[in-house]
């Protein structure tokens, strides 16, 4: 038998498996190539029809009416009655036709869509607006938008969503996020990031479910702008918004892990001041609120209002953090002992200088807590920068890099390893030299 023949009998022999297993098989190809089998054959005609997944970009398709067309009759035809696990859709098309792209989105909640992913490339100032009909799907476990707009529900359910990535969305107002979030009672990861324009003063999160909570914002004038945090089963937060002024944090998970670059509506380069009462009491009811994680990653934006506040007001204690990342800049890092003084239990950090400067004056005398007994692990990171050295004068920032290896070296009792990234090479032979307060430990270059 030849290889056509042979290739003609396995085709028969699909043709003849039930709908529901074509379609199963017809899913597993890209959506472009499930079309391609309606020619096949009239018992293949149809079958693409009913495969339960779409995965389409309007900018694939040789004009806007082929695009338009493909989805009149997909999502809208009679034949199309198979649940859809997943619908995913990159929109741009030259006209808009507001009715029509909601008539699409309605479709496929019709459909209970599993997964649902909109993402709208039309003219920049244009946010397509999603149908009612998104606050009642049933079946709906995951819903990521991008440069949507959404109307004021009358009512959500939501029962199943456990996913919501939420990229420059325009709402109706405050209200409508807070109540999108409050409605999804399993919701367990939610990815919020703003747009200039989204209408939205105060970001309420309040849920039982929350397990994973992301904020991205970009510094716009800001006025009053707030995020208020009520997930007492949340794990992982990251807060990048340099927009917000205030961060209430009513309740998070008891050993959650942060990731932190809040300004706090502090101006870049300027002073947090004495007098400013209100600011500083927000910023100590922040950090009480963050005073139980496990894990941090801190900013040098947000090191730099610390460092202002250290000032005047004495740090909490964060005595369960295990790991922390901070990343300081210039003399910020005279704070040092004073911020690890405030993690007793502190078992790996790793500290990022974005400018060491050539200084004596930053005294590191103090040998906080962690130092005795805890800390195991130290990475520290300069920047490596390449230069041609005058005769007699030391690289940027030697003297400072030796006086952090020295003060980790000399103090931490219980330390295993400092890892040294590559800026440190033209003085590691020193640094190994000098004296450890722990025998075991190791000096490695990263």
């Amino acid at each position: 038998m030849d290889g056509e023949s042979s290739s003609k009998m396995i085709f028969d022999r699909l043709s003849y498996l039930p709908d529901a297993l074509l379609c199963k098989i017809l899913s597993d190809l890209t959506t472009k190539e499930s079309v391609r089998t309606s020619v096949l054959s009239n018992r293949w005609k149809s079958v693409w029809l009913n495969v339960p997944s779409l995965d389409l970009d309007s900018n694939s398709f040789s004009d806007d009416d082929a695009f338009v067309s493909f989805m009149d009759r997909f999502l809208c035809s009679s034949e199309s009655e198979q649940h859809l696990e997943r619908f995913k859709l990159i929109y741009e098309l030259d006209q808009h036709d507001a009715s029509r792209f909601e008539s699409w989105i309605s479709a496929a909640i019709r459909r209970r869509v599993c997964h649902l992913d909109v993402h709208n490339e039309v003219d920049d100032d244009e946010f397509v607006k999603m149908p009612p009909s998104l606050y009642s799907c049933e079946r709906l476990a995951s819903l990521n938008l991008y440069r949507v707009f959404l109307d004021h529900p009358e009512s959500v359910s939501l029962p199943c969503v456990k996913i919501m990535q939420l990229e420059m969305v325009v709402y109706d107002g405050d209200s409508t996020l807070e109540t999108l979030i409050s409605s999804c009672p399993v919701l367990e990861e939610l990815t919020i990031s703003r747009d200039p324009n989204d209408s939205l003063v105060a970001v309420r999160v309040r849920s039982r479910s929350l397990k994973s909570f992301k904020i991205e914002c970009e510094r716009y004038e800001s006025d009053g702008h707030v995020v208020d945090i009520d997930a007492p089963r949340l794990e992982c937060m990251t807060l990048s918004d340099h927009r917000s002024e205030n961060f209430i944090l009513q309740s998070i998970g008891p050993s959650a892990k942060v990731d932190i670059n809040v300004l706090f509506n502090v101006e870049y380069g300027e002073p947090l001041e004495s007098d400013d009462s209100s600011r500083i009491t927000m910023i100590r009811k922040f950090l009480t609120g963050i005073s139980t994680v496990r894990d941090m990653i801190i900013s040098a934006d947000t090191l730099n209002v610390i460092h202002d506040y250290c000032e005047m007001e004495q740090l909490p204690q964060f005595s369960n953090l295990s790991y922390l990342h901070a990343c300081f800049q210039e003399t910020a890092w005279e704070m040092l002992p004073t911020f690890l003084e405030s993690c007793p239990n502190l078992h790996s950090v790793v500290l990022e200088f974005t400018c060491l400067p050539e200084t004596e004056q930053v005294d590191l005398s103090s040998v906080p807590q962690c130092f005795k007994s805890s800390l195991e692990f130290v990475h520290l990171k300069t920047p490596y920068v390449v230069n041609i050295q005058k005769e007699g004068s030391p690289l940027t920032g030697t003297t400072s890099k030796m006086k952090l290896a020295k003060y980790f070296l000399e103090n931490a009792a219980a330390l295993k390893k400092l890892t040294l990234s590559r800026s440190f090479c033209n003085i590691v032979k020193e640094i190994t030299s000098i004296p450890r307060s722990s025998m075991g430990c190791e000096v490695v270059m990263d």
